[in-house]
């Protein structure tokens, strides 16, 4: 499957839960996920971002926990507009100063 075909089809899954507030919408986008994870286990070398995935893995999880759920739908839908996504954990600039402050000072007590 092609980059545009699989954010077009993972786009058509965030819509359905965008609108999910029922039990009902909720088993549509759990068949929709379904169906889309065995047509790509079945297509292989389709590169399917980590993102996706845990999308897909995640239907019942986003039901119960909104938070997580928001959190999920914000990286996916920035694949889906865009194509773009990240994979890897961001670490913040202050947790890098805060790390390069610790090691500078430990290099300067061992020093002295």
């Amino acid at each position: 499957m092609e980059q545009p075909e699989l954010r077009q089809r993972v786009g058509a899954v965030l819509a359905v839960e965008e609108s999910a507030n029922s039990i009902e919408r909720w088993a549509e986008v759990e068949r929709l996920t379904d169906e889309l994870q065995a047509e790509l286990q079945a297509t292989p070398g389709t590169q399917c971002p980590d993102i996706v995935n845990h999308y897909l893995d995640d239907p019942e999880i986003r039901a119960r926990d909104e938070r997580y759920a928001a959190q999920q739908r914000e990286r996916v839908r920035r694949f889906v507009q865009t194509g773009q996504y990240s994979d890897g954990a961001s670490v913040s600039l202050w947790t890098v100063a805060g790390a390069v402050i610790v090691v500078v000072g430990l290099v300067v007590w061992l020093a002295l």
